[in-house]
């Protein structure tokens, strides 16, 4: 399965960089296609691990860093590029910000039961993935459900926050130590690699939306 989500990142990076030689981007979008561009290393030092040796890699090893840099890239194009335009710390918006917390306390709590399961050596590699990821959620599922800002910011992004939310949660569960049988990581594999390739066409169609 490391193959199929090899293509799937490599038809993301193609895809992403046409799109910005075919028309300027926004810096939002270009993260976007670094976060890509970073998955797209790091299954690529995993599938020539995996044609060397006969097997995946096991524990940490440098594809990690790769996979690692897609979420805070990720979290880069939230927060450093668009969440002030959603979010400027209006307190009526307190409720959606404590909703949007859901997201990385579920990653902790499921981190958290690993450690106590498998113990801390066990589960090193997972906590280094959790990192970005649970900030990552945790913006993805706000702007999700904020509500809309005078310019349609928000709204045309909705299902490309969805697509995220979804995108994080499978890694969540994909990269658990105790989701180790064959057909979960199968599946998994093939549901990351068809999220992967919608990511980048929803947020180009939400982007294209902000210019209109």
């Amino acid at each position: 399965m490391t193959g199929l989500k090899l293509a799937a990142a490599l038809v993301c990076v193609l895809y992403g960089g046409w799109e910005c030689i075919r028309r300027k981007q926004p810096l939002f979008f270009k993260l976007l296609l670094y976060a890509m561009a970073s998955y797209l290393l790091g299954t690529l030092f995993t599938a020539g691990y995996a044609l060397v040796y006969g097997h995946e890699p096991e524990g940490f090893h440098v594809g990690i860093l790769g996979y690692m840099g897609t979420y805070f890239f990720l979290l880069s194009s939230y927060y450093g590029a668009i969440n002030r335009l959603a979010d400027g710390g209006e307190a009526r918006y307190r409720g959606y910000r404590l909703a949007a917390a859901s997201g990385p306390l579920l990653v902790l709590v499921l981190l958290a039961h690993s450690v106590r399961t498998l113990g801390d050596g066990a589960c090193l590699t997972y906590a280094l993935l959790c990192l970005p990821i649970a900030p990552t959620l945790y913006f993805s599922i706000k702007h999700l459900i904020l509500p809309d800002v005078d310019l349609g910011i928000i709204r045309v992004m909705r299902p490309y926050n969805a697509c995220v939310i979804v995108f994080c949660m499978v890694q969540v569960l994909l990269q658990a130590p105790a989701c180790s049988g064959l057909d979960i990581r199968a599946a998994g594999s093939v549901l990351s690699s068809v999220l992967l390739m919608t990511l980048l066409p929803m947020a180009e169609m939400g982007v294209r939306k902000w210019f209109i």
